[in-house]
């Protein structure tokens, strides 16, 4: 494929600026950016409209210098297109999935990569939890009781307890210990744990020891599964 004379002499020029005193690496970044022009010039716009054709090389043009660039960028989201399509011949009818799409097209405008990364990561998430209720929701009461049990039994011997009238009736104090959980954007403390709380939330809940954590619920899942693997103990199932 022949390459214009001003691209020749734009490549030329810019090369000299980059190496101005090394020929060697003034011959290999021209023909390097070459190969890339044409490259550039080969890419297969047949997946989208003329008008995408068109946004995507003067979005390519105004944020890249080189070639290599360009065509490197150009030739990702055109890889990013296909998946999304892909992706949504897979979802069809499928609500969730729409509302994704808008919101990822709502935060990142004309990069089809970036659209394709927001709307993998919330696939992700979604079948994350969707895996967690499946596995948590079955045993959820079983596991708020036994931590309710192991929470209420903290003792703390310094605690100096008065009656009414300012006189020391006894020291040390048994307590509930609180319960931390994450909501996915923020951590919140519960002495008492509701029933209906979500599985994903539950299985975050730990006990904060200082700089430490007991991850609680994780290690009373794991227990559970142990018992039923090991000794035959009989879980609820979905």
């Amino acid at each position: 494929m022949p390459v214009p004379d001003s691209v020749i002499e734009e490549i030329r020029s810019a090369a000299k600026e980059a190496w101005p005193k090394d020929k060697e690496m003034q011959t290999y970044t021209v023909k390097e950016e070459l190969d890339a022009y044409r490259n550039f010039e080969a890419l297969d716009y047949s997946g989208i409209s003329d008008e995408e054709k068109e946004t995507l090389i003067q979005e390519a043009k105004e944020s890249f210098e080189s070639w290599e660039e360009r065509f490197s960028s150009i030739q990702d989201e055109l890889e990013a297109i296909v998946e999304l399509k892909e992706f949504s011949s897979r979802n069809q009818g499928n609500d969730l999935y729409n509302q994704w799409v808008l919101e990822a097209q709502s935060e990142n405008d004309n990069y089809f990569r970036g659209q394709l990364e927001y709307i993998q990561n919330k696939a992700s998430s979604y079948d994350a939890i969707q895996r967690t209720r499946s596995e948590i929701d079955p045993l959820k009461n079983i596991l708020i009781d036994i931590e309710n049990i192991i929470g209420n039994e903290c003792y703390n011997g310094n605690i100096q307890n008065y009656g009414s009238w300012g006189e020391l009736e006894s020291e040390g104090r048994s307590f509930r210990y609180p319960v931390k959980f994450y909501d996915g954007e923020n951590g919140y403390k519960r002495r008492t744990v509701p029933r209906d709380i979500p599985a994903e939330q539950l299985i975050s809940g730990y006990y904060p020891f200082g700089a430490n954590e007991l991850n609680i619920y994780r290690a009373l899942h794991k227990v559970l599964k142990y018992l039923e693997a090991e000794h035959g103990l009989k879980l609820p199932k979905t």
